[in-house]
């Protein structure tokens, strides 16, 4: 049964719960970075000839002409330094004077291990069995994600009985029964991303030095004294986080720009010639652990302990084309175990966009000289837009991670969105640029499938949305959903059942574009987007509900005008759609773009600049408003509260009968 309720505001039926401190802006907190220790002395300027280097780099026999391991570790540190040192500058190896200062001088990470981590959680004495999370609780929804199977890190997990909150000073453990905090667990600051299976919580935390990643594994089977079973600081930057069957996969980008001891002309004794020379020899002294990402454990007391590699070199793999000196590996941890991390793979990349499906790990890199050739690399003016590489690792028992193949398709991905497996293929969807303004964009969807080490393209369906870009890309099953925009919102439906013959079947041309696509029900896509001009100029968020049951006509059957803004166009854990009664919820920041005239915008009702969320009903093929969720703590609501502050409110869930939804510092719970 439909329940209906007033559109002008959504009941507050149970309570405000406050967090934390309040945001000061939109941008994420600066908050305090660990001072760490820097070398003493100024080097002095050496101008003595460089030492030889080793031979040429052997590559074994398993990589594919896209992806090549190492034969050896002696191997592998000759590539790294022969890349190095062709694009090496008086800066190091960043971009130029601009990137020191950018980043304050930085200096290595992992040595100094004194960082100010905060509290010490109490932790157990090995590897403590963990408790099995009730099951009795009341139905709830989990993390919009984009796979069955496949849980995604974001800052809110749910078992239907507790809600597991990460705020910027650490993860409150919240009862849905009376609203009221159970504990807090302290954690370094940063973002987080969590992870919940039955009763073990893993909290991968970003700090904003963004040098490392430090993972906490708890048991939270009694939720009043969670136990910290082991916390790792991993080396590197953290792209994605996913737990599949019990095993969490995070996939982490290292940087080496911060780690060698790189000298700059604004040192004492040091020109540019001076500083590049010097730059020269710390890459030719280096050492193959100097370039291999590395890890950690913090103990109980707090203090580090002995810092290791966390792949062998012939786990390492580099692509043809030069995709940065970085290291994108992946760490894998038994959510049910220990909480030991173990790197599995790694590829010479700096890899961006991350996609698994219940059996495997893409991950997408793009060459880098093609955007910032520098050092001795001097390169004509690249016209094109580089290719995509994409490369794909199987995923197996114990946290292993097999490279399986690699494969090149030009343009480039969206999101994660982009890439969907199915009985083992790949599809993939791309937009491709031409830099000089002469050659129109044009989108593509290709089916590649893994052939020995290639990734091979077996079927395509190109010409898609010409001098426009992809918005949003949907895969679901045998079909395929692409939305292109520049002035209207072509949906392209394409068939791919065969995936060696894929086949565009229709499309429709309706203004404006969605950049979200859900599935809500057999035959019906839900997009989340803006509606727009006929001359593209966009007039807020909007609702837009498809029949895709007949592919070659699809039709839009009902829209409903929000306006304003929703970071459900680029962040789908911000989405909520409730089969079991139809709801859909979305966050939206008004006063950013208006509905048209005589438009009644959902979000006009919400007084406050951080606004909160929309809550919309799919009744049968009808979109219809029910009302909206104001942040309790956001600036302008005149109830006393008001701190100057942007908190928005950023998810939602459905726990039995009550909607609740959660800010930057609250949550609320709704009938």
């Amino acid at each position: 049964m439909t329940r209906t309720l007033p559109t002008a505001a959504f009941v507050v039926a149970a309570a405000t719960l406050s967090l934390a401190g309040c945001v000061g802006d939109r941008d994420a907190p600066t908050g305090r970075k660990a001072t760490l220790p820097t070398t003493t002395g100024v080097p002095v300027p050496d101008t003595t000839p460089l030492p030889d280097l080793p031979g040429p780099a052997k590559f074994s026999s398993l990589g594919s002409s896209k992806l090549r391991f190492f034969a050896e570790c002696p191997d592998l540190l000759a590539y790294m330094k022969t890349e190095a040192l062709q694009r090496v500058t008086a800066w190091g190896l960043g971009a130029g004077p601009w990137d020191y200062y950018a980043r304050g001088g930085a200096v290595p990470m992992i040595e100094a291990a004194a960082a100010d981590m905060g509290g010490a959680p109490r932790m157990s004495d090995g590897d403590a069995t963990a408790a099995t999370a009730e099951t009795s609780g009341p139905n709830f929804s989990g993390t919009n994600t984009q796979e069955v199977g496949v849980d995604e890190g974001d800052i809110v997990e749910t078992d239907g009985i507790h809600v597991f909150v990460a705020s910027q000073d650490g993860v409150r453990i919240v009862n849905v029964s009376d609203a009221e905090v159970v504990t807090k667990l302290d954690l370094p600051e940063g973002t987080h991303q969590l992870l919940l299976d039955g009763a073990r919580l893993l909290v991968a935390t970003q700090p904003y030095s963004g040098l490392d990643t430090v993972v906490s594994l708890y048991d939270v089977g009694d939720v009043s004294a969670p136990i910290l079973l082991r916390r790792s600081h991993l080396e590197g930057r953290l792209v994605a986080s996913r737990a599949i069957d019990g095993t969490a996969r995070l996939v982490l980008t290292s940087s080496l720009a911060t780690r060698l001891p790189f000298v700059y002309p604004d040192q004492f004794g040091f020109d540019e010639e001076r500083a590049l020379q010097r730059n020269k020899e710390v890459i030719s002294q280096s050492t193959v652990e100097d370039w291999m990402p590395r890890s950690f454990v913090e103990t109980e007391d707090g203090s580090f302990g002995d810092i290791a590699t966390t792949l062998d070199c012939s786990a390492v793999a580099a692509p043809i084309e030069f995709a940065g000196l970085g290291v994108s590996w992946i760490a894998s941890i038994d959510l049910q175990g220990s909480g030991d991390p173990v790197g599995s793979a790694g590829i010479v990349s700096n890899g961006e966009t991350v996609y698994a499906s219940t059996t495997s790990i893409y991950l997408a890199t793009v060459s880098w000289d093609w955007y910032q050739p520098q050092g001795t690399m001097v390169e004509a003016v690249r016209t094109e837009a580089p290719p995509t590489l994409i490369h794909k690792f199987s995923l197996g028992e114990g946290g292993t991670a097999s490279y399986i193949a690699s494969g090149e398709v030009p343009g480039q991905l969206l999101n994660q969105f982009s890439m969907s497996e199915y009985e083992g293929d790949l599809r993939v969807a791309t937009t491709t640029q031409d830099w000089t303004g002469t050659q129109a964009s044009t989108s593509a969807v290709r089916v590649l499938r893994a052939d020995g080490n290639e990734l091979v393209q077996i079927g395509i369906v190109d010409g898609l949305g010409a001098t426009e870009q992809i918005y949003a890309v949907r895969f679901l099953g045998t079909q395929g959903y692409v939305v292109t925009f520049r002035q209207t919102d072509p949906l392209y439906v394409i068939d791919l059942s065969d995936p060696s013959a894929p086949v565009l079947t229709g499309e429709l041309k309706i203004p404006g574009y969605s950049a979200y696509l859900h599935p809500v029900g057999d035959g019906l896509l839900l997009g989340v987007g803006q509606d727009a001009t006929d001359n593209g100029q966009v007039q807020g968020t909007q609702l837009s509900l498809f029949d895709v049951s007949n592919p070659a006509n699809p039709q839009r059957l009902s829209t409903l005008a929000i306006g304003g803004f929703s970071e459900a166009e680029w962040d789908h854990h911000a989405f909520l759609y409730w089969p079991e009664d139809g709801t859909i919820v979305l966050p939206v920041s008004p006063g950013w773009n208006n509905c048209g005239p005589a438009v009644d915008c959902l979000a006009g009702s919400m007084t406050n600049a951080a606004g909160g969320v929309v809550v919309a009903q799919l009744d049968g093929t009808t979109l219809t408003g029910r009302g909206t969720i104001s942040s309790d703590a956001a600036n302008g609501n005149g109830n006393g509260n008001d701190s100057g502050c942007w908190n928005p409110l950023q998810r939602s869930l459905a726990i039995g009968s009550e909607l609740v939804t959660v800010g930057f510092t609250e949550m609320q719970f709704s009938d």
